[in-house]
């Protein structure tokens, strides 16, 4: 999975937290892991698993690339 497709997916996922940091930094810690997990339950118990299979992908990308700091030029990433 590229950066720009991580983005993609989780510009409507945004909660102000881990997932948000994700999204506008590339940042990845230990809560953010928790916080796509919570948040694919919501959408598959809400019945949206096409997005829910979505963020799974963001999560074995999250677990691929590991801890990080934010990434410099996050945003103009390909």
């Amino acid at each position: 999975m590229k950066d720009v497709q991580v983005r993609y997916i989780l510009r409507h996922h945004r909660d102000g937290g881990p997932i948000s940091r994700l999204y506008a930094t590339g940042e990845i810690t230990e809560h953010t892991d928790q916080a796509l997990w919570a948040r694919m339950a919501d959408l598959t118990l809400d019945g949206r698993d096409a997005e829910a299979d979505q963020i799974r992908d963001v999560i074995d990308y999250v677990n691929a690339v590991g801890a990080r700091p934010p990434v410099s030029g996050w945003t103009r990433r390909r």
